[in-house]
C-alpha cells in the first residue's frame, strides 16, 4: 500500500514553512487570492499553470494545508535530497511516458482525503503563456472524484516583483463530464485567472 505522509503538524516543516513564507515575503511581493476557494478538509486537486521551477513551492506556501506534487525523477536520483523533497510531498514521475506508479500514488493522495497539485502542461511554459493541457491529468482528476481547483501562478519571479497567487472556484465532481470536457473547462478556469491578474 502506498504510504501518504502529511507533515503539516510536524515541528521540523513548521519551522521550515515559516522560514520559506518569510523568505518569500522578502524577495518577493507576494500576494494569494482566494485562497478560501481550497477546501479545508478533504481531498482536492490544484490545477496550476507553470512558468517557473519554484510553482510547486510558492502553491504550497499559498495553500493551508499539506501538498503533494509530482517532480521529475531525476531529482530524486541523489538520496539526501529525493528523501528532503519526499518529506516536503514531492514524488518522482518518469515523464514522457505513462508513469502508472506516479498516477497511483497521485490517486492514494487523494483517497487518503489530501491536497495534490498538478500542472496540465506538463512542463513549465518558456514564453509564460498558458500551453495546452495534457489529458492525463485530467483523467488522474477525474478519477480523483473530488473538487478541482484552477490556480494561476502570476510573475515573473524577479528580485521585489509582483508575485500572485490566485485561486478560482472549485469545479465540483461530476462522473459523467469526460475527460476532455474536464480539461477544457479547467484550462479555461485558469485561462481566466490569469487574465484577471493582468487585467489593469
Amino acid at each position: 500500500m502506498t504510504e501518504i505522509r502529511d507533515a503539516f503538524h510536524q515541528p521540523f516543516y513548521r519551522l521550515l514553512r515559516v522560514v520559506g513564507v518569510s523568505l518569500l515575503h522578502i524577495v518577493y511581493r507576494w500576494s494569494v487570492i482566494g485562497q478560501a476557494y481550497v477546501p479545508k478538509t478533504g481531498p482536492v486537486v490544484l490545477a496550476s499553470n507553470h512558468i517557473h521551477n519554484f510553482d510547486p513551492i510558492i502553491v504550497g506556501a499559498s495553500t493551508p494545508r499539506f501538498v503533494h506534487f509530482m517532480a521529475k525523477e531525476e531529482l530524486f536520483r541523489n538520496r539526501t535530497i529525493g528523501n528532503f523533497l519526499r518529506y516536503l510531498g514531492a514524488f518522482p514521475i518518469r515523464r514522457g511516458v505513462g508513469d502508472r506508479g506516479a498516477i497511483k500514488h497521485a490517486l492514494a493522495v487523494t483517497e487518503d482525503g489530501q491536497c495534490l497539485t498538478v500542472f496540465p502542461e506538463g512542463h513549465r511554459s518558456k514564453t509564460g503563456e498558458l500551453g495546452a493541457g495534457l489529458p492525463g491529468v485530467a483523467m488522474i482528476a477525474r478519477r480523483a472524484g473530488c473538487p478541482v481547483v484552477p490556480v494561476a501562478v502570476i510573475g515573473p519571479y524577479r528580485l521585489r516583483g509582483r508575485l500572485t497567487v490566485r485561486f478560482g472556484e472549485p469545479i465540483p465532481p461530476d462522473p459523467d463530464r469526460s475527460n476532455e470536457a474536464l480539461l477544457d473547462e479547467l484550462m479555461t478556469g485558469i485561462r481566466r485567472l490569469l487574465d484577471e491578474g493582468h487585467a489593469p
